[in-house]
């Protein structure tokens, strides 16, 4: 929809007047309520739309350049810096209250990585064996933080009650950091 929003032409907007138009006196015209009512609905969503619609396509005219302009940079600076990571062990902690699944990563020995995934984007790949994390603005250019290299592996299932309650004792991590503790001890502390 925000896509063919952007299309529309001078004439589409004043195709959608005159109907509205039409419509307006189709409701003034027809004496029976139910006609009126919805005739005066429609003349009102043509209406509606012409004022609506130029504030959407301004608004996705700007989202697209700020886009363009950050690929830019990043084209200009070699910005995009890609972080390759070899998985040793990983655990699938799942949603509970919409707050995303937690993917826990250990890259190292006594090394944790956090990865959550709110628009469950991750699953189709991933977890799997080595992986590339992609920095933020690459991220939001593409929507994809990660990228698999290897083939799925099964992750370790954590219960989604016992990540709740991990979560309201030690508060949850953020996205994409890294903590210094031992996988065995974590997975010792959510259940």
């Amino acid at each position: 929809m925000k896509q063919r929003v952007s299309r529309f032409t001078v004439s589409d907007f004043i195709f959608i007047f005159l109907t509205g138009l039409a419509f307006t006196e189709m409701a003034i015209r027809i004496d029976v309520r139910i006609a009126t009512w919805v005739f005066g609905t429609v003349a009102f969503m043509c209406f509606a739309f012409i004022l609506l619609a130029p504030y959407e396509m301004y608004r996705i005219r700007r989202r697209s350049k700020k886009r363009w302009a950050l690929a830019n940079r990043m084209l200009m600076e070699n910005g995009i810096r890609v972080t390759r990571v070899n998985v040793l062990q990983v655990a699938l902690a799942k949603e509970y209250e919409e707050e995303g699944d937690l993917f826990i990563v250990e890259y190292k020995a006594g090394e944790v990585l956090y990865l959550w995934d709110h628009d469950h984007q991750l699953k189709k790949r991933f977890p799997c064996q080595q992986f590339e994390l992609y920095t933020p603005d690459f991220t939001y250019l593409t929507g994809r933080p990660v990228h698999a290299l290897s083939a799925k592996i099964q992750p370790r299932e954590i219960d989604a009650r016992a990540k709740w309650k991990y979560l309201k004792k030690y508060g949850g991590p953020q996205h994409m950091t890294t903590e210094q503790i031992e996988f065995e001890e974590l997975m010792e502390r959510f259940n």
